[in-house]
Parts: C-alpha cells; sequence; structure tokens
C-alpha cells in the first residue's frame, strides 16, 4: 500500500520534531524507504534517507521524500518540496521507523481483504480501522439512516436513524438548511465539511452509485487531523466499503415491518380485500375496537433534496407511541392507535406542533374513527385538511378537518357548476337589486337568518327601529314568495350567502 509524504511526516510528528518544506504533498506516492547515496539520482516513489545533503544536490522528484538529520541549507528547504529535516536522528532507526509505518498500513489492508473474504459486516471493517483512524467514524445513507459508527453515540438511536429522536431532531434540521451540506451531496472524492454550528466539521467521502451519493463515510475531530493528510486513507476504506455495500451485506433498516405493509397497501391498493386487512392488523394488535387517528404532514422541497423523509418518519414513531409513519407521494402520513398511545389527541398535537413548526412542514388531522375500514377514508380527509385549510388559513401550519369541513361542503358544491348556478336564485337578484341601490334587502335577510330570525337582535345589530325591520321582511316575503319558516329553504338561503361570498373572493 503507498503512502503519502504527508502521512509518513505526520507519524514522524508525534514522536520528533522535525522541520519540513512548505511543499509536502498528500498524493499516495511512496513504496519503500533506502539510504541515499551521494552518487545515486533520486528517483520516484521512494523515501530517501540520508545523515546530509550531498554538495551537488539541486533537487528530487516530486513524488519522493527526501529525510536527513543533518541541518540543510535554509533556502534549500524553502525552495524544495518534500523535503525534511530531523535532527540529531540516527538514519538506521529512522528506516526501521519508516518499516513500522509501512507494516501497520499492510497489515490493516490485509485485515479489510480477509474480512471482505469472509464477507464480513461493514461494522467489521469500521472496527478494524480503529488502529489507523482512531476518530469517531460513521457510515450513514443519504436518508440518515446509521448503518455502522464507532465511537460516537448516534449508533444507539432508536431506529439507528439521525433526527429519530427529541436530542437529534435540530442536527437534521439545521442539516437540511445548510446549503454547504447540500452542496457536499455532489462532492466526489474526500472533503471537508466545517459543520454548521450543531452538526461537527468532518472529513467526508461520498460513496456513488450511477451518479448517485448513496452513503456518506466521515470521521469527527480527534486525534488524526481532519485534513488531506488521511484523505486518501479514507478514500481506500470507503472503496472497501462501496464493495461491500455492493453485495448487499449490510443489514437494512428499511425492512418492511408488517404495519408498513398493511398502511401501504391501503395507501396504494385500491382493490385491496379490506376483510384480509382487518385480519392482519389485527395479527399485530391493533383491533376493529379500538379509536385510530390519521395525520398527513406535508414536506418541502428541502426534505426531498436533503433526503430527510426516512428522518422525519422515524422521529415520528419515535415521540407519538403506538403510531405507524410512511412515506407516500412524497409526504408523509401517520396513524396512530389512540388506544394504546397512552396520550391524548391534545397532548398528541402538542407534541407535533414545535417540531411541525420547526421542520417547516404543515399538517392535516383527520376525525378519530372508529375500526379498520376507514383508514384510507382517514388519509383522504387528513389531506383534504391541509388541501382546504392551507386556502383557507394561510398562515397556520396544523389544520383539522372539523375547522374546515363546511369550506369543503362549499367547494364540493361549486366543483361541477359555479356559485350563480347553484344558490337560491331569488336571492341572487336580491343581490345585485342591493347592489344596484334600490334597496338594503339582502343585508337584511342575511342578519335575519344569521340572529336565529331573531327580530330585536336583528333590528339592533342593523340599527333600525323594530317597525322598519317588519316591513323590510315583509317585503322579502313577498320577493321570495316564502314566509321564511321552512328549515330546508333557511338552510339553502345560509349556505347560497356562503357560496356567494366564496364566488366574490375567488
Amino acid at each position: 500500500m503507498q503512502l503519502s509524504p504527508k502521512l509518513i511526516l505526520w507519524h514522524f510528528s508525534q514522536e520528533f520534531s522535525l522541520k519540513a518544506s512548505p511543499q509536502i504533498t498528500s498524493e499516495p506516492c511512496l513504496r519503500r524507504a533506502v539510504c541515499h547515496e551521494s552518487q545515486e539520482s533520486p528517483s520516484g516513489g521512494l523515501i530517501y534517507v540520508a545523515s546530509e545533503l550531498c554538495a551537488g544536490f539541486q533537487s528530487h522528484p516530486l513524488h519522493s521524500l527526501m529525510l536527513v538529520t543533518a541541518p540543510p541549507d535554509p533556502e534549500l528547504l524553502k525552495q524544495f518540496p518534500n523535503l525534511c529535516y530531523l535532527p540529531d536522528q540516527d538514519p538506521v532507526l529512522l528506516l526501521e521507523r519508516i518499516g513500522r509505518i509501512f507494516r501497520k498500513y499492510e497489515e490493516w489492508n490485509q485485515a479489510l481483504f480477509e474480512s471482505r473474504m469472509m464477507n464480513g459486516s461493514i461494522q467489521k471493517l469500521l472496527d478494524l480501522s480503529s488502529s489507523i483512524l482512531p476518530n469517531p467514524m460513521m457510515l450513514i445513507g443519504m436518508d440518515f439512516t446509521i448503518i455502522a459508527s464507532r465511537g460516537t453515540s448516534f449508533g444507539e438511536l432508536p431506529s439507528s436513524v439521525l433526527g429519530s429522536n427529541e436530542e437529534t431532531a435540530d442536527l437534521i434540521l439545521a442539516l437540511k438548511q445548510d446549503p454547504n451540506y447540500e452542496a457536499a451531496f455532489h462532492r466526489i472524492g474526500y472533503f471537508y465539511y466545517s459543520g454548521n454550528g450543531i452538526a461537527a466539521p468532518s472529513l467526508c467521502v461520498n460513496i456513488r452509485r450511477f451518479d448517485r451519493t448513496l452513503y456518506r463515510l466521515l470521521i469527527t475531530q480527534g486525534e488524526v487531523p481532519l485534513d488531506d493528510t488521511f484523505g486518501f486513507v479514507l478514500e481506500y476504506l470507503a472503496r472497501v466499503i462501496s464493495h461491500a455495500l455492493s453485495t448487499n451485506i449490510v443489514d437494512s433498516h428499511d425492512a418492511r415491518r408488517q404495519l408498513h405493509q398493511i398502511f401501504h397497501t391501503i395507501l396504494t391498493d385500491p382493490k385491496a380485500d379490506y376483510v384480509e386487512v382487518s385480519r392482519r392488523l389485527t395479527d399485530c394488535g391493533w383491533l376493529s375496537s379500538q379509536y385510530y387517528l390519521c395525520v398527513f404532514l406535508k414536506t418541502e422541497l428541502l426534505d426531498y433534496k436533503n433526503l430527510t423523509h426516512r428522518s422525519i418518519i422515524s422521529y415520528l414513531e419515535n415521540i407519538i407511541p403506538a403510531s405507524c409513519a410512511l412515506e407516500h407521494k412524497g409526504n408523509i402520513v401517520l396513524y396512530i392507535n389512540l388506544d394504546y398511545c397512552q396520550l391524548s389527541e391534545s397532548e398528541i398535537e402538542q407534541k407535533l406542533a414545535s417540531f411541525i413548526r420547526d421542520s417547516f412542514l404543515s399538517a392535516g388531522y383527520s376525525r378519530r374513527m372508529l375500526g379498520h375500514f376507514n383508514f384510507h377514508r382517514q388519509y383522504v380527509q387528513a389531506a383534504l385538511s391541509h388541501q382546504a385549510g392551507s386556502r383557507k388559513f394561510p398562515h397556520r401550519w396544523i389544520h383539522r378537518f372539523n375547522d374546515i369541513a363546511l369550506t369543503y361542503l362549499l367547494e364540493q358544491t361549486t366543483k361541477k357548476l359555479p356559485a350563480y348556478m347553484v344558490c337560491h336564485e331569488k336571492l341572487l337578484n336580491l343581490k345585485y337589486d342591493s347592489e344596484n341601490g334600490s334597496s338594503d334587502l339582502y343585508q337584511t335577510l342575511r342578519c335575519y337568518l344569521e340572529n336565529r330570525q331573531n327580530a330585536t337582535k336583528t333590528a339592533q345589530q342593523l340599527f333600525i327601529h323594530r317597525s322598519t325591520l317588519l316591513y323590510r321582511l315583509e317585503r322579502i316575503g313577498q320577493y321570495l314568495r316564502s314566509d321564511l319558516s321552512d328549515p330546508d329553504e333557511i338552510l339553502y338561503l345560509l349556505l347560497s350567502f356562503r357560496l356567494i361570498d366564496m364566488e366574490e373572493q375567488k
């Protein structure tokens, strides 16, 4: 295994004092070390150890490293790359030390190879690398699934997904909004991620397939520096891990748990056998005698670009007991068994509210319903709550169906015909007359009906005498040819007022 001049000098700097030229390459180009003879012309790929530079020394190949134990001309130290002075060191001992460094990396390389031959896990590859890269290390999927980790606390997370609990949710939110993190998706080779105040700085390598980044290997601050000194070492380990990933030996955290399979069928299969679905749910302990709630969460472009759906799903399932969350059409659908949840509906909303706001999500809530046969309808209801609620209350991020039920009803009424063709025809004519200034009967009728036909209260609100109101009501009755005693007609008139309002708002 070839090493770089910068890596060799880093190992020496841990034991000896040294002075090196400012130009030390990090490219792995060195194969072995030799003693330098004065008449020998240096060649690439070698580490030369000498007591002093020969008098005729002018340069040496860029892909080699020259170590001297006698002080060289300071100008030479500044001028030539990959030149290092180690004062008062025995050249023979330096050669032995270099040999130990090479053997250390060869043994590591051999251990990785043997692990792959034995079809060892990715976790094993990370553990084998602790002597070379002792810093905390992690391999994550770009959906924040933790594939393997060493020396970090993240490996103990529920569901092994970053952002799956309250302690790490802020981390995912910070990464999602960080343009540097988003730009790192497209990086090739090792690179330094500077962090953002919540996420720690790290040295990273993207593992790509079909020109798309699927995983990221990273180390955070620790014993070795997060610069190009160990960049090629991390790249080498990433190539080995990439081979392991291609053989599908990684344990998938995306295993289709039975509840997820059932709800996926409910949401995607219009011909699903609901008797069979009910039986399978009962086998999972979700009974037809229990109450359920559905929450529709609208995700944003940042979630799609940064692949945070998996993190959101894991977080929801961890903070809401007896819940099942899954992605559907780019959004998140959360089902909650209210009998098993141990939280009231208000407590569920409180738990979700801050997360929804801070994550730039918005949500629609269905009504609580009994049994297994309304799950798809609950999803539709929750999605409609969000759609209609976002139009009616655009400043809110949480919408409940009860708040928009009338709006939904009115919108459905005018889905095929406009409001002026659906509402009460004589009321519409009355409105046109009022707009032309010929009467105040339209507003008088509205106020009278909205006050439940209470003449005294209506007259007070209109600032008119009761006798004036009664006169107007008589005229309205003649116009509508109605005594306003039929409940169905009153309901129709009230709905017509709302339909006309909705049409005017459009």
